[in-house]
């Protein structure tokens, strides 16, 4: 299962059909390489969950960074790139926001720290369909993987 984005406007346009199903509660992590444009994906999602106001920016030194709409919608927006320790995690909150039931959370650079997995997530794994060239312009593969089927799981495997 996998969607082709071609550009980064794409990879937010998708990120936007993403929010239109996601739920409080709904934990995905978004896995990729350095520029692929996970932060983007973000955008999209925030913009369909929380209205298009929302200003979202990479929490790569905060950890975490809260969107919340005016209705009351959260999402808490995680990444661990900069963390490779359970002791590191514990000081920022990290538990708390993946196990708040009222918003929705995505995680940047799961991986990063072994046991910080939730307990149901599903991951969106994002790669380049080709090496080089700009960034910006280079198309991107979008795939859906998943441990175990969960209602989070089916309600996104309609896109793909």
């Amino acid at each position: 299962m996998a969607i082709v984005c071609h550009s980064l406007q794409d990879t937010v346009d998708f990120g936007a059909s993403l929010g239109r199903l996601l739920r409080a509660g709904d934990v995905i992590a978004l896995r990729g390489p350095l520029g692929i444009g996970k932060t983007q994906l973000v955008r999209g999602i925030a913009q369909s969950y929380l209205g298009e106001g929302v200003r979202v920016c990479s929490p790569s030194f905060t950890i975490i960074n809260r969107y919340e709409a005016v209705g009351g919608r959260v999402i808490h927006h995680l990444d661990l790139y900069r963390l490779s320790t359970l002791e590191e995690l514990e000081s920022t909150g990290y538990w708390d926001s993946i196990e708040d039931p009222s918003a929705l959370v995505v995680i940047e650079w799961l991986e990063q720290v072994d046991r910080a997995q939730p307990i149901e997530f599903v991951t969106l794994c994002l790669s380049f369909l080709e090496e080089g060239g700009d960034l910006s312009l280079s198309p991107r593969c979008i795939e859906l993987e998943f441990s175990a089927p969960s209602a989070l799981s089916h309600r996104l495997s309609s896109l793909f």
